[in-house]
């Protein structure tokens, strides 16, 4: 079996300005994956560096650059399987981690639990030696602008709350990558805690 790799910046009506950025991100993105792919390395390397590509950009909703809570905060989960071993990794309601899919990774390889949040899965993060960032380091100049979220329409809290389609439908909503070497398969996605998702478009290798 041949290796592939694809990177999913999410789904949503990307405005026409946002077009080019939101692609070149993914290809950029699927870039560093592909490089490690190339060159024998594993798949859950692969998808650790394309999500790290897609959590620095702030054209994503992931990482730096995120949606803001109602807190006025950036605050991201993080999850990452390895499929060769169906077991799994996974970070949330973090707010002071540049990089979630890194410590996701780490929960999989170096923690008993499957899952840590908030600031339990923050010291964990500092004991595996992943610095914590500053609140703000996270907030992205756009976003800033707009440091005040308004409250949810009452049809934006019918759609968070109560979504016509299962859970499991709605992680495609936001950037993801998986990648299949030619000996184990691996799947990550980083997620932001607001519920309503900007996330730009797909790239595949060819």
């Amino acid at each position: 079996m041949k290796p592939a790799l694809i990177v999913h910046g999410g789904a949503w009506d990307i405005p026409d300005e946002a077009v080019e950025a939101c692609k070149s991100g993914c290809h950029a993105a699927l870039a560093a994956g592909w490089s490690i792919l190339h060159r024998g390395g594993s798949a859950l390397d692969a998808v650790e560096a394309a999500i790290i590509v897609l959590e620095d950009n702030p054209v994503f909703d992931a990482g730096y650059g995120a949606h803001l809570n109602f807190d006025g905060r950036v605050e991201c989960d993080a999850i990452v399987m390895n499929g060769a071993t169906l077991r799994a990794g996974a970070a949330a309601t973090l707010q002071r981690i540049k990089n979630p899919i890194q410590l996701a990774r780490k929960i999989l390889e170096h923690c008993p639990h499957m899952m840590l949040v908030a600031e339990g899965a923050e010291r964990f993060a500092k004991a595996q030696g992943i610095q914590l960032c500053k609140l703000e380091d996270l907030v992205s100049e756009a976003e800033a602008t707009n440091k005040e979220p308004s409250a949810p329409s009452p049809s934006m809290q019918t759609e968070v709350y109560s979504p016509p389609l299962p859970p499991a439908a709605l992680v495609a909503n936001f950037p993801a990558a998986s990648a299949i070497p030619l000996s184990s398969a691996a799947a990550a996605t980083p997620t932001p805690k607001p519920a309503v998702s900007p996330a730009p478009a797909t790239a595949k290798p060819s």
